[in-house]
């Protein structure tokens, strides 16, 4: 923890003179004083922000950056926290920029964080990489759901496109949620069917979507 203590304390001492040197500003030359302290604390806070890249990053535990990326990747990624991965995958993205994959993961995680508009970036990436790819077209209408709080037509398109290029029921449970949001019954009868024949029998959302889409209340 020693690195980030300097930091901190270099950010300390130096905002402290800024200020120091802002409150002489009310003096007689205070016009010229007042506007070379805001350049001071303009510049004591890039310099601090300087040391710390250089030092640290803040998703991962204090030590040299590098060497921390190093040992993460010497561990078994089911033990990485949230941020260790992505910080993981942000390096891949740079090392193989025409990969979609550590984008699409990216953006996994993202969501899983409750990230919704960071995860729409990583997941825009992924396609950027690879069009057709169905779990980033997924996660990028999941990431608009969660943004929005509803289906929104630009997700509901995603979710119609993907749903021939893959087995999951998840986008046809989408869109029979945006079938219900427009008072459409039978459409969203329709989809909950449809969803509920690509539902293993182990799915813990079989039953629901059987019930939809028969109709019944739950």
């Amino acid at each position: 923890m020693l690195s980030s203590f300097i930091v901190f304390v270099f950010a300390a001492l130096a905002t402290g003179a800024a200020a120091y040197w802002a409150l002489q500003a009310y003096s007689a030359e205070g016009g010229r004083r007042a506007r070379t302290s805001m350049v001071v604390c303009g510049a004591a806070a890039l310099a601090s922000l300087g040391i710390y890249l250089v030092i640290g990053r803040p998703e991962l535990p204090d030590a040299p950056f590098a060497a921390r990326l190093e040992a993460l990747q010497d561990r078994d990624p089911r033990t990485f926290t949230a941020e260790e991965a992505i910080a993981v995958l942000s390096a891949a993205t740079r090392e193989q920029p025409d990969d979609p994959l550590p984008h699409l993961y990216s953006g996994e995680v993202l969501l899983q964080q409750g990230r919704p508009g960071e995860a729409a970036i990583a997941f825009e990436a992924a396609l950027r990489r690879e069009p057709e790819l169905a779990e980033a077209m997924l996660g990028l209408g999941r990431a608009k759901v969660q943004m929005e709080g509803r289906v929104t037509p630009e997700a509901l398109a995603l979710f119609e496109r993907v749903t021939p290029l893959t087995e999951d029921a998840a986008p046809l449970i989408y869109q029979a949620m945006a079938a219900m949001e427009a008072n459409d019954e039978a459409g969203a009868r329709n989809f909950w069917g449809e969803a509920y024949t690509r539902m293993s029998e182990d799915d813990p959302r079989r039953e629901m979507a059987r019930r939809m889409s028969l109709g019944l209340e739950e």
